[in-house]
């Protein structure tokens, strides 16, 4: 056998092993950038990547030449037969090689081809001898023949029963997968939407979609409501069918939902279903009443609700109406539990900070809510110094991993994120911990319960055993959660839940106008600028046009900041408003990546090495959570428990978040995004070294107050805004924030009404 070669520039195909390179000449008609359509089997995979369906392969031609084929080639296998569409390319690196547009199964209809496919190693018991009779006897049609009567393989003599059952099987599989291509190929899907609906729904795949099109966006990731309203209406589906009102009503609350409303309006509903049904209202009206009756809505006085979000407010409610109402019976000694948290401490606690301690020991569930410098981290080693005689089972945590950190750096206690506190299992979509099986914990404390949407906090409260002491630790005036509800706002405002509001500003170094300014954004005041050309830690930079404004974030971020000792990728953190826009995430990032790290080497994914990425989801499996940020470092050596037999690693990347290594590979790189600028709501519950901010009144109806106080209070040492005065003053005037419907505060007044009557 040869050694394997690294194709030539110059070579039209290029193969490794024992296949035999195109004959000169064959092909040379076909020029590089051309359209190509073959047909024949894949010999062999020099490359794949299960998860994302990308791989390299040889392609053995029915007419009996070769290509070397790259791209998406969901499900194939070896001595699959195929045909491909694609595009003629050299690569600068490996030669000549086919670019993939689509790649669909095959039943083969050549002698050559149908040899190649018996002896594939796919079907046991068939060698050549027994594939040369079975040919000689029913010629090139053969699998035809075997797939519409397998009787025809009981002539074939030397054929054992297994291997006939096995060949039917084959045949019967492969002729599945090939019509199950053609018709969702012919549908407008690619082949990574396609793969994925045959991966679902299997030998059923044409059925379930031909009858049941809108359930695509319920079992199928990447397929939402328009796509599965467009493949229903290429597949004649009227547009007044009551599966199509049923679904895009669904998918309006589901929209709603992630503005963050959990109860809204039935008009607001029916506004968002009519315009994305086109379809009046009276022919809706009937269709709610219906998804009410199935329990797939509920409707609550004048509002139209989600079931699982309905449910998820009324049983948050009742869980904590509980847990008020069974606040453990023993009361410490009060001022020597103060005494103890004020030696712990090394100073004497006053005013809210003193009465946050008191009411801790005194009450089931507090609410501890203030701004930056207000002292809540205090109040937390405060009740933990005080209650510690008790040696209480603790249970500390916070909706993200680098807010857990946060807290379990500045208490020294174990601190984690809620859904690692509460046990999910990511393959059911459950927590382990629940009223059945809570939480070991006398002493429960949650920070930045800002974030808490509220599915998570009713998880939280079910898992949290009666008797319990819960301590909340949030701010107010940030933005709310990223998910549906408004948990901390509504139980301050629902006035059943004992809240103290820290107002004083204890952490302020000298000089300092971080924290100060963020208390003027929070009282209506404009922010003050450092004095120019000052040692200070606050500045506006007046920029009015957006490509100024990304000018003046470039030389901040390049020069002047490193200039006072900030590592431009380690310590600062460019924030906007939006993902989109010429002052968007995305547009920053592409701008900072070109200043910051132009040459780093390509990886998989569209990364380098050297970029800075966050991590968009909580990975149990790597211990690497939402909104946590690191740097690319190189290639990585991946999981050897994740590799396929005969096939190479997926493609892997090495990331250090903190002091961590992390191989990332396969589908979990699709959970990083660069992060040389994130939104200010991803940046929740995170500090950093220096913070800049870009604001244009592009932004429109995100320049707010809430959103401008978060992204001030990210700032630990430094922070600039970047833009007109016009816009920030708008953002500081702004103090009515878009409106979340929601029904947790009444519901946990009528929770607490009849506890009390119940009392009675």
């Amino acid at each position: 056998m040869n050694a394997p070669r690294r194709p030539s520039q110059g070579a039209i195909f290029d193969f490794a092993g024992d296949l035999q390179t195109e004959k000169p000449g064959q092909m040379l008609t076909v020029g590089s950038g051309d359209r190509v359509t073959w047909t024949g089997v894949l010999e062999r995979f020099l490359f794949r990547n299960p998860d994302k369906g990308f791989g390299i392969a040889l392609l053995r031609r029915d007419d009996g030449g070769g290509a070397t084929i790259k791209g998406p080639l969901w499900g194939l296998q070896v001595g699959d037969a195929v045909t491909i569409d694609g595009v003629m390319e050299d690569d600068p690196r490996h030669g000549r090689q086919v670019k993939v547009l689509s790649a669909r199964p095959i039943l083969p209809g050549t002698r050559a081809g149908v040899a190649r496919y018996l002896q594939s190693g796919k079907i046991p018991g068939i060698g050549p001898t027994t594939a040369a009779r079975l040919l000689d006897q029913l010629g090139e049609t053969a699998l035809e023949q075997i797939r519409d009567n397998p009787d025809v393989l009981r002539s074939v003599k030397g054929l054992s029963k297994k291997a006939r059952a096995a060949l039917v099987e084959q045949v019967h599989v492969h002729a599945e997968a090939a019509a199950n291509a053609v018709f969702l190929y012919g549908l407008g899907l690619g082949p990574v939407l396609t793969a994925r609906i045959e991966q679902r729904y299997g030998k059923d795949t044409v059925r379930q979609v031909r009858e049941r099109p809108y359930r695509l966006a319920e079992d199928v990731a990447g397929i939402g409501f328009k796509t599965a309203d467009r493949l229903a209406r290429e597949l004649g589906v009227p547009p007044a069918s009551p599966e199509r009102l049923r679904a895009g009503l669904v998918h309006a609350l589901q929209e709603l939902a992630q503005q963050g409303h959990t109860a809204p309006p039935e008009s607001l509903v029916l506004a968002g279903a009519m315009g994305v049904l086109e379809i009046d209202e009276d022919v809706l009206l009937p269709v709610i009443d219906q998804l009410v009756a199935a329990g797939v809505l509920v409707r609550s006085d004048d509002a139209l609700c989600l079931a699982e979000l309905a449910h998820a407010e009324q049983r948050l409610a009742h869980r904590l109406a509980e847990l008020l109402g069974a606040a453990s019976e023993a009361r410490p000694a009060v001022q020597e539990r103060l005494a103890d948290a004020e030696f712990a401490l090394g100073f004497a606690l006053e005013g809210g900070q003193r009465d946050a301690v008191t009411r801790t020991l005194q009450t089931g569930v507090l609410v501890v809510t203030g701004g930056p410098g207000t002292g809540k981290t205090t109040i937390i080693r405060g009740v933990l110094a005080a209650m510690a005689r008790d040696n209480p089972r603790l249970a500390l945590a916070a909706p993200t991993g680098r807010a857990a950190r946060r807290l379990a750096e500045a208490t020294g206690a174990e601190a984690k994120t809620l859904h690692r506190l509460l046990e999910f299992e990511p393959r059911t979509g459950r927590f382990l911990r629940n009223k059945e099986t809570p939480l070991d914990a006398d002493l429960v404390i949650v920070d930045e319960v800002s974030m808490m949407e509220v599915p998570l906090a009713a998880a939280l409260f079910d898992a949290t055993p009666l008797g319990a002491r819960i301590l909340l630790v949030g701010d107010a005036d940030q933005l709310p959660s990223v998910g549906p509800g408004a948990v901390l706002d509504d139980l301050i405002q629902s006035q059943c839940v004992p809240v103290v509001a820290l107002n004083r500003i204890y952490r302020q170094g000298e000089g300092s106008q971080i924290a100060l300014n963020a208390h003027r954004v929070r009282h209506g005041e404009m922010p003050q600028s450092s004095p120019r050309n000052a040692d200070g830690d606050f500045y506006l930079v007046t920029r009015d046009q957006p490509e100024d404004i990304l000018a003046g974030v470039l030389e901040i971020v390049q020069h002047r900041l490193p200039q006072r000792g900030f590592e431009p990728i380690r310590d600062i953190q460019v924030l906007a408003p939006v993902h989109r826009g010429p002052l968007g995430t995305q547009a920053l990032n592409e701008a900072l990546r070109q200043a910051l790290n132009p040459h780093g080497e390509q990886l998989g994914n569209g990364l380098r090495v050297g970029d800075k990425v966050q991590q968009l989801k909580n990975d149990y499996d790597l211990e690497v959570f939402n909104g946590d940020i690191g740097v690319v470092v190189g290639r990585g050596v991946g999981r050897a428990d994740n590799r396929q037999p005969g096939l190479p690693l997926a493609p892997t990347v090495q990331i250090r978040f903190g002091d961590r290594l992390v191989d990332v590979e396969g589908s979990a790189l699709d959970n990083l995004q660069l992060a040389y600028a994130v939104t200010v709501h991803k940046s929740q519950g995170s500090e950093y070294p220096a913070v800049v901010l870009p604001l244009h009144p592009q932004h429109h109806i995100m320049l707010q107050r809430n959103l401008l106080y978060t992204a001030l209070t990210r700032g630990r040492r430094f922070v600039v805004l970047v833009g007109p005065l016009a816009a920030i003053s708008r953002a500081v005037a702004n103090d009515a924030p878009i409106h979340r419907h929601t029904q947790l505060r009444q519901a946990l007044q009528q929770a607490m009404r009849a506890t009390e009557r119940e009392g009675l």
